[in-house]
């Protein structure tokens, strides 16, 4: 059986309708369906508890590439150009925008 989608209504302030309309721009889409991204990219993490502090998940993303930079190039200098390349392919494979 077909999924259907259900009509709801939801009161936004100012800053979170900021945040649907930039997704909307951003996508070219609806506001509903910026809406439904956003649920998408955050609700299960909601419920599951998690919380996101994305200046920190930053840090620690640049301090492990840091790391990792070190070492690739002190102990296999000989693979690191190729590493760049595969990391876009993967980005591409894993990561692009469906």
């Amino acid at each position: 059986m077909p999924k259907t989608n259900s009509l709801i209504g939801v009161r936004c302030n100012s800053d979170e309708l900021a945040l649907i309309d930039a997704i909307a721009a951003q996508r070219n889409c609806s506001r509903n369906e910026a809406v439904r991204i956003a649920i998408r990219a955050g609700a299960k993490g909601v419920l599951h508890g998690y919380s996101i502090d994305p200046q920190r998940l930053i840090l620690l993303l640049e301090y492990t590439q840091a790391a990792v930079d070190l070492i690739v190039h002190r102990e296999h200098s000989d693979l690191a150009p190729g590493l760049e390349q595969i990391a876009h392919e993967r980005m591409e494979e894993f990561h692009a925008p469906g």
